[in-house]
């Protein structure tokens, strides 16, 4: 599946885990399928209009914020590597000045 197959499936599994939802309840609260919670839930079924829209409705958003941010996870990615850089940068820098004092 795509890439933003796999991280709607992220985004379901997370904001269903941060309500203390099992797919159980997920299910029955967006009037789906457990298994195509699964599913969805791996990635490895692509969501219609229709199951945002019950998504968003069972999670009490809109089905913008359901797949916002889906299509920035490469540059999320890419900005914690950045981080990452920085702050090793940043350590070195400091050895050099602990060190010369």
């Amino acid at each position: 599946m795509s890439e933003i197959t796999i991280a709607l499936g992220k985004k379901i599994r997370l904001l269903r885990q941060s309500r203390g939802w099992t797919q159980e309840m997920l299910a029955e609260y967006a009037d789906l399928h457990v298994s195509y919670v699964v599913l969805l839930e791996k990635g490895s079924s692509r969501a219609t209009i229709e199951t945002l829209d019950k998504l968003a409705a069972a999670f009490n958003i809109s089905i913008a914020d359901l797949v916002s941010s889906l299509d920035n996870s490469k540059e999320a990615s890419k900005q914690h590597q950045l981080r990452m850089i920085l702050e090793d940068f940043v350590q070195k820098i400091d050895m050099i000045y602990t060190d010369a004092d």
